[in-house]
Parts: C-alpha cells; structure tokens; sequence
C-alpha cells in the first residue's frame, strides 16, 4: 500500500477541519477525497449537503448529539434575545444543488431521531416559564427545533430554481418532477388556518373556541382556497400548495406583503424529522415535528398563532381535503 504524503497547506487544512469539529473518521474521508481524479474536497468541505460532506457527517463517529450541533455551528447558529435561532456569517454554507429528498437531509434527521429518542422536551416544572426563557434554557432544543426553518428554506430555493430553469408552469409541477414518483398527498389540517378577526368571525368558529366549524371552513375557502400538503417519501421534505399549484412558503420570492407573509408563516411548509406515523411505533413525527412548536417556535410565530386558527377534524373536512387532491377549486374568483 503507498503511503500518502501531504503538503504542509493540506495538514494546515486537517488541522483546522479537526478544530471546527470534525473527528478523524471524518476526515479520514476528506483525505480519500484529496485525489485530484474526484471532486474538489476543498470546495465540497464548506457546502452543507455535499456528496462530501454527506459521507464525513455519515462516518462520522461523534455522537448523534454533537452531530446535528456540528452541522448548526458549522453554519454559525446562535440564539439572539428572543431565543431564535440566527446565523452569524462563516465559510460554510448550504449545497444550492442538495434536492428535496437528499441523502444529507435523512441522515439528519435519523441523527436527530437518535440523539432524542424521548422527543424534544421540557421539564414538568418548566411549562410556566415564558418562551424566551425556555428557549434560552433549552437552547439546543431550541436551535435544533429551528433548524427546521433553514432546512426547509432550501427546498424552496430549489423548487423556485428548478421551476425557473426548466420553465415550469407552477411549483407543484417542479416538486413533482423533482421527486419523480416519490411522493404523496399528506393531510394539510394544520396549513389551512384562518386568521381570526380578518378570514372569520368568532360566530365561524366551533363550541371549543380554537377551530373553524364547518361554516367557518366554508368561508375561509371560499377567501383563500382550500391548501394541499406534498410530501417526499421520506416524509421529511413538506411543501404547501394553493389551489393554482404555488407554493405558500415564507421562503417564496414572491411572498412581500405583510399579509401574504403572516398566512405564509401561519400555514407553509414545515420540514419533519421524525417518520411517516403509519409506518412508525415509536412516534418520532410527534416527538419531533408536532409537539416542540408549543415550546421551541420563532417568536414570530408564537405570536401569530394565537389569531390563526385550524379547522375541525371531521368528516365535511376530510371531503374537501379529498376533493381538493383531486383538482377541486374553492377560492372565490375576484
């Protein structure tokens, strides 16, 4: 076997990949990557979703734990005041070519997944602390709950550009050609929210006070349309579509308004690291997508969620959930 000998500018650059985390089972591989005949190491290293980057936080033998940090600090993830999650600029930055449904983006979450079997939770005796508290006490949690948001803006980067290059007619065409026949309809109960006091009234609203009856569904379709959910097979990629095939994301170039902003970040899109619920006993979609938001969200969100509202869960619902998979519009036309 021949022995590898490397300039002292390469033991410079494992010298610092080792002080910004990596341990040697990862960089072992960036050293089997050094070979001019493959891709570019010095390049792939600092792109977050890379065929290279993908293999070293893989092989990685860190904890789950200090793997899904690694990834957040590599990006320069910080909380600010509010407890929400920033980034401060450094070299490392997102894969613009890492598709919805990448390799990277399972093993991400698989990690999460591993490092949190029990969920992302809090003390009993911390429920009645104030969210900026919490999140700052638990700001791991915090930082991972929320990277979901950067997860998730990638995806959206990457349909819009798809979309863009390939002169697509509209998003959902671009997702579904992007994840081939990868893909399905998932239920978008809680992407269809009404806002409170401008899409209904209190008189719309069902006994318990916090979900849309069937005559307040009706009037929030008939507004804003009745939004679809897509998901990759997966189960870890979400998007949101309106009733022309759009995205409704936050991410969304086009989203400027204030309006279109709140009932974007309201109703989009939210990456998932747990598994598709009828495929999984140990119930990491909960865990780790539906119950951390009552904790861990942005302050932004925490805010508008208390105007926002979900419709019931019943049987008039679920038809015109079905309904619209199968192509029914329902928005007014203006």
């Amino acid at each position: 076997m021949k022995k590898k000998y490397f300039s002292s500018t390469i033991l410079e650059k494992i010298e610092i990949l080792q002080q910004q985390g990596w341990d040697k089972a990862a960089l072992v591989v960036y050293i089997n990557n050094l070979d001019e005949h493959k891709i570019n190491a010095n390049q792939a290293i600092f792109l977050v979703g890379s065929q290279l980057y993908t293999e070293m936080f893989e092989r990685s033998q860190l904890s789950a734990l200090k793997k899904i940090m690694l990834v957040i600090d590599h990006l320069g993830g910080y909380l600010d005041n509010s407890g929400d999650l920033q980034f401060a600029p450094t070299e490392y930055k997102f894969y613009d070519q890492m598709p919805p449904g990448a390799i990277f983006l399972a093993s991400y979450s698989k990690a999460v997944q591993q490092a949190y079997p029990n969920g992302l939770i809090i003390a009993k005796e911390d429920t009645k602390l104030t969210k900026a508290v919490l999140k700052k006490k638990y700001a791991n949690e915090t930082k991972i709950h929320q990277f979901r948001n950067q997860l998730d803006r990638c995806n959206i980067r990457y349909v819009e550009n798809y979309k863009k290059i390939h002169n697509l007619k509209d998003d959902e065409t671009a997702i579904k050609m992007i994840l081939k026949d990868n893909w399905f309809y998932a239920d978008p109960h809680y992407h269809n929210r009404a806002n409170l006091g401008v899409d209904i009234l209190t008189e719309h609203l069902s006994k318990d006070g916090r979900t849309l009856s069937n005559k307040g569904l009706i009037k929030k379709i008939r507004k804003r349309g009745f939004y679809r959910k897509i998901l990759s097979g997966d189960y870890h990629s979400e998007f949101i579509i309106d009733e022309h095939g759009q995205l409704l994301s936050q991410w969304k170039e086009q989203i400027k308004t204030n309006y279109f902003l709140e009932n974007a970040v309201a109703n989009g899109e939210s990456f998932n690291y747990g598994k598709r619920p009828r495929e999984d006993r140990d119930q990491t979609h909960d865990k780790l997508d539906g119950n951390p938001p009552r904790y861990f969200d942005t302050d932004r969100r925490n805010q508008l969620k208390r105007n926002w509202l979900s419709p019931r869960d019943n049987w008039f619902y679920q038809l015109v959930r079905r309904l619209s998979e199968k192509g029914m519009c329902y928005k007014k036309r203006e």
